[in-house]
């Protein structure tokens, strides 16, 4: 009888060997923001109180593996959910973020399902900022790789620097608020290039939401410190005017642990709205202290109009640590 409940233990155990154990990863960033605005109103100006916070810049922790089932074929997985560094007040400290399941194949590609990142987000070479930056860290726009629900995902193996992706959100709600996504992505990376081109359509109820948008992007590095982006996209929010979005950025590496960056954003008809413009600056640093830890710096001036004659003017600086596991 021993002998038997050893030899089931020992059998146990190397089923529990044999599966891969997930990969725990997770960054914990916090910033303190100050910033200092006014409105002006159809000429009656009003100064905003400056603010000090305290902020948790897209904190996370996530679960990630994969297992074999063929020679060829993996089953891969991700389980990740954003936290709140600094406070409870969504009253929800674990949201899901990227959480997946699916299967990747050495020849065909990976097909994954469960609650995705739009493909466009893959589409980004522009986009240097980070933390609390006026305006977010962000491309300025609404329109910028919303997670969709209820989706499923195709990613083409690299092919000599080329990828292809594609993606649909499935339409689970109720009858008359349906609304389907779907998008296609192509990217291109080889040396000191990386470009790439996507499209996202919605249908259904998009009254308060955009139907469509068209981004290409690429950043270039023009010398072994200094690298250049580009950004422009075009989005129908459903309205008689498309919203048109530029953003340049530079990043320039020094001989120190510090890395620099500048990025500008120019938003024209913002949501669709005729002669709603925004204008964004930014410029920063970021330090090396190891290869898990880093420290930023970054201020930023941000000025919007409104159609109806009310501008914003907003001037915003920044510290963070950032730690990655």
């Amino acid at each position: 009888m021993k002998k038997l409940l050893l030899a089931t233990a020992v059998a146990a155990l190397s089923v529990s060997a044999a599966n891969a154990a997930p990969t725990v990863y997770g960054k914990a960033f916090l910033t303190l923001d100050v910033i200092e605005a006014d409105v002006d109103n159809n000429g009656v100006e009003t100064d905003l109180d400056e603010r000090t916070k305290l902020n948790s810049a897209s904190s996370r922790v996530g679960f990630k593996g994969s297992e074999a089932l063929t020679a060829a074929t993996d089953v891969v997985y991700q389980l990740e959910y954003g936290v709140d560094v600094d406070d409870d007040a969504s009253g929800d400290q674990f949201y899901a973020r990227d959480t997946y399941l699916g299967l990747a194949n050495d020849q065909y590609g990976t097909m994954l399902a469960g609650r995705l990142t739009a493909v466009d987000d893959y589409v980004n070479f522009a986009n240097v900022t980070a933390g609390g930056v006026l305006g977010g860290d962000a491309v300025l726009t609404g329109a910028d790789a919303p997670r969709i629900d209820n989706a499923l995902a195709y990613f083409s193996p690299n092919n000599n620097g080329m990828q292809l992706m594609a993606m649909y959100g499935l339409d689970e709600a109720e009858a008359g608020n349906e609304e389907n996504v779907a998008g296609v992505a192509a990217t291109y990376s080889t040396g000191p290039m990386n470009a790439g081109i996507s499209y996202i359509q919605k249908s259904g109820d998009t009254t308060d939401d955009y139907k469509s948008s068209a981004r290409v992007s690429g950043n270039y590095a023009v010398s072994p410190v200094l690298t250049l982006g580009a950004l422009y996209q075009n989005t129908d929010w459903n309205t008689d005017d498309n919203e048109n979005l530029v953003t340049i950025s530079g990043e320039m590496a020094t001989a120190t642990p510090w890395t620099a960056y500048a990025q500008g954003d120019v938003s024209m008809n913002v949501d669709g709205v005729e002669d709603a413009d925004a204008f964004r600056t930014v410029v920063g640093g970021k330090y090396a202290f190891n290869a898990a830890t880093t420290g930023h710096l970054y201020g930023a001036y941000l000025h919007t109009e409104e159609a109806d004659d009310v501008e914003y003017d907003g001037v915003g600086i920044g510290a963070g640590l950032e730690y990655n596991f």
